[in-house]
């Protein structure tokens, strides 16, 4: 079985889906429940079997159609308190294989299908006000996200924007936070974005006429592979690095996810130039083409149809081919 990624990674690996359903099948005939604790050693269960058999009800206490325990995700089951005493630990975001490819797949997405124009502009923090200069933990992480999220809401209700995709970095000189925007956003000039984001941020810098800034030659995004370049160029410096604040943002109306297909993987390699990667597990395979007229091709008779997009548009070939990294 392989997974189609939209950043054109695919991803040769085992049939997940039917070696989950056979380890459910093998739970449920060894009376295990999801939680992975068997019947006869779970307390509760037994504690729970016992009263219902007292009360004489216990055909009540069982799942009529799976035959699995009904005390799953209640306050009565170790397993359900368990992992709801792990969910409660302090969280830590890293981006690893997986956010990479749906990052570079949405970025892929929202250029081809976005209708206005997508431009690729960075937010910076101007000195702060005094009052803030000895920037502490919660203020670099909380309030400086909550500005940007503000801001992007803003983009949103008043200025149609019909997507974004943003991430959070640390500059060389200074450490200070910015973040890298791919947004797809109707015409407005580069002056009202600026007074927008200076006023999101007016409670804790000071203005900046160059609040937002970006590179000339490289501001419109028209080509969808020169998103995927922009955008991993970016995510690819905090890969794998861990923050206990979130260093991705994207709307939720244009993620996109990986599709399965199960057949042989030859088949569509055979067909086009794909280049093998890296062995990501013991299990699974990396291939990517690197060839960026071959990579169009791709798109066009295959990526696009198989994930149900438009193939109308011309393509602005250029050299700088994406860097995925």
């Amino acid at each position: 079985m392989i997974n189609i990624h939209l950043n054109g990674d695919i991803i040769r690996c085992p049939d997940i889906a039917g070696i989950y359903l056979r380890n459910q099948q093998l739970k449920d005939a060894k009376c295990i429940c999801k939680y992975g604790y068997p019947e006869k050693t779970c307390d509760a269960w037994q504690k729970r079997k016992q009263q219902a058999l007292i009360e004489s009800n216990w055909d009540n206490k069982k799942n009529l159609y799976s035959g699995r325990c009904l005390l799953a995700g209640t306050i009565d089951c170790p397993g359900h308190l368990s992992r709801k005493k792990n969910g409660n630990k302090e969280k830590t975001f890293e981006i690893n294989n997986q956010v990479y490819r749906k990052v570079a797949s949405t970025a892929h997405y929202l250029v081809h299908e976005s209708k206005c124009k997508s431009i690729f502009i960075t937010l910076t923090f101007p000195p702060f006000q005094k009052e803030h200069k000895l920037t502490k933990h919660i203020f670099e992480n909380e309030i400086l996200n909550s500005c940007f999220s503000k801001f992007v809401e803003n983009l949103v209700e008043n200025y149609k924007c019909k997507g974004y995709i943003a991430v959070r970095e640390r500059g060389k000189n200074g450490n200070r936070v910015h973040f890298h925007l791919l947004l797809s956003i109707p015409f407005i000039s580069f002056a009202r974005l600026n007074d927008s984001w200076c006023n999101t941020i007016q409670n804790i810098c000071e203005y900046s006429d160059h609040a937002l800034t970006s590179k000339r030659k490289k501001v419109i995004i028209y080509e969808p592979a020169r998103a995927l370049r922009y955008i991993c160029k970016y995510v690819s410096k905090a890969r794998g690095q861990k923050s206990d604040c979130r260093i991705v943002f994207m709307s939720n109306n244009i993620i996109q996810k990986s599709k399965q297909m199960r057949q042989s993987t030859e088949s569509v390699l055979d067909s086009y130039k794909f280049d093998y990667m890296r062995r990501t597990s013991d299990y699974t395979t990396c291939f990517r083409i690197t060839d960026y007229k071959e990579f169009h091709r791709f798109c066009d008779t295959f990526l696009y149809p198989f994930f149900e997009l438009s193939a109308d548009k011309p393509h602005h070939f250029t050299s700088d081919y994406l860097d995925t990294g």
